[in-house]
């Protein structure tokens, strides 16, 4: 400890130098440089301490058994540099070595958990967060600025990925496990209405991963598809009436995979926030074929409905398909319409539809395609019982998701994705949106 205290009286006494020039120089003191300078200081000594504290130069104790069988010896300490909160340390650790079979390890690597990387586990998770919410060059300078903490890009880049990947890895073993179990029956308290939305959006991929994918919409060919799900929970009304959603109650999943797959993680995500203890199971989409394929196969009893706003928009795109030019009748037209829908008269709906002429192919075609749309989700789309059942009837917890945890990171201008480092991010960002993050923290920590 004495090694400590004269690091720390070394860094003080600096700092008291630093000091008295700046005094000398002006006759008021600068705030500022006062803040930075002392902020390096006490970085500087806290460095050394957290040296003094981990090293150990010499092994004690018996002689570790290496893989193959044989006994390891000790060759004596190897320096590593570790990057800390505090700074750059060099760090002297007893290093062993394997004569058989010519392994060599240091141990206090993995006790630290700095096994294979420079950067200490604080370091991480700092670089993980800037770069989960934001570009990595942007992310370096912020990490330079606000923490004094200098590293590059890419590091941020690798740091914030292997992060991503280990979190999906993790929740991956977790639904493994689940599945293997046949999802056992979770106790708990009963859950009023459990709800589960699913959408999709695209995001911009580098052309060799876009090579043989339509993405989310056929002419966007460098887009690949994001499936996103949320399930959340809702237990009381407002004071006007309206649904309530639970506070804090919402949890995000989401990748780049096909439905099949997703069906399995979503399904894993209700089952994890106990789908079987629901009173009332509810599903929330649009009108992909996809969403409501998932629903039968994993949510039987859930009552689906298509979100109200999504059935809106196609009232619009089919007015204006119908009176292009004449935007008062359509309004007339749309606001009729709407009303129907509103009150889930779909039947009605079609009908009138279908005895609105039209005058060219194309016109014909938007109406019989509508047509077809609200007739096959009739039962989805009956929004004035829904409402009377004190149901959402909207499908805008996901929308809100979609742009917090894929537009706000993945969709910005001049990025392309690859599916690896796409998955890693959105993974990333789905545990920091559900309140995970800690979590997996801790359970590293305990593994």
């Amino acid at each position: 400890m004495r090694a400590i205290q004269d690091a720390v009286s070394a860094e003080v006494g600096q700092l008291l130098n630093v000091i008295s020039r700046a005094r000398r120089k002006s006759a008021g003191w600068d705030l500022e440089a006062l803040e930075q300078a002392t902020r390096a200081a006490l970085q500087r000594a806290g460095a050394r301490l957290l040296q003094e504290l981990l090293e150990q130069p010499d092994h004690s104790g018996p002689p570790l058994r290496c893989s193959c069988g044989q006994d390891m010896r000790c060759e004596g300490a190897r320096p590593k540099r570790l990057v800390s909160l505090l700074g750059t340390l060099i760090l002297q650790r007893p290093y062993h070595h394997c004569r058989h079979c010519w392994l060599g390890t240091a141990p206090l690597d993995a006790e630290l958990d700095i096994a294979g990387t420079q950067y200490s586990p604080g370091v991480r998770r700092v670089l993980a967060v800037v770069g989960g919410e934001t570009s990595f060059q942007r992310g370096r300078l912020l990490l330079a600025e606000l923490a004094g903490i200098a590293v590059s890009s890419k590091a941020v880049e690798r740091q914030t990925e292997a992060i991503g990947t280990d979190i999906a890895a993790r929740a991956d073993s977790a639904r493994l496990q689940a599945e293997l179990a046949e999802f056992p029956l979770q106790q708990g308290p009963a859950l009023p209405t459990l709800y589960i939305e699913m959408d999709g959006t695209g995001i911009p991929v580098t052309p060799a991963e876009a090579a043989g994918h339509a993405g989310k919409q056929a002419e966007a060919a460098t887009t690949r598809e994001v499936k996103l799900g949320c399930v959340f929970t809702q237990a009381k009304l407002d004071e006007r009436g309206r649904p309530l959603r639970d506070p804090n109650s919402t949890t995000y999943t989401a990748a780049i995979e096909d439905a099949a797959a997703f069906g399995q993680r979503i399904y894993h995500e209700a089952w994890h926030r106990g789908l079987h203890r629901a009173r009332r199971q509810v599903v929330i989409g649009d009108g992909a074929a996809w969403v409501w394929n998932l629903s039968h196969i994993y949510f039987p009893n859930a009552i689906e409905i298509v979100d109200i706003y999504h059935a809106r928009e196609h009232l619009w795109n089919l007015g204006r398909s119908l009176f292009p030019l004449d935007r008062q009748q359509r309004r007339r037209w749309v606001k009729r319409r709407k009303k129907q829908l509103d009150e889930g008269r779909i039947e009605h709906l079609v009908r009138s539809f279908r005895s609105t002429p039209t005058c060219t192919a194309e016109q014909h075609e938007a109406v019989r395609l509508e047509s077809n749309y609200s007739q096959g989700h009739a039962e989805r789309m009956r929004y004035a019982e829904f409402r009377r059942q004190d149901l959402f009837v909207g499908s805008g917890v996901v929308e809100a998701g979609r742009r917090a945890l894929i537009g706000a990171r993945l969709k910005r201008s001049g990025m392309f994705w690859t599916v690896k480092g796409a998955n890693a991010i959105i993974a990333l960002r789905r545990a920091q949106l559900s309140n995970r993050f800690d979590d997996y923290r801790e359970d590293r920590a305990a593994a």
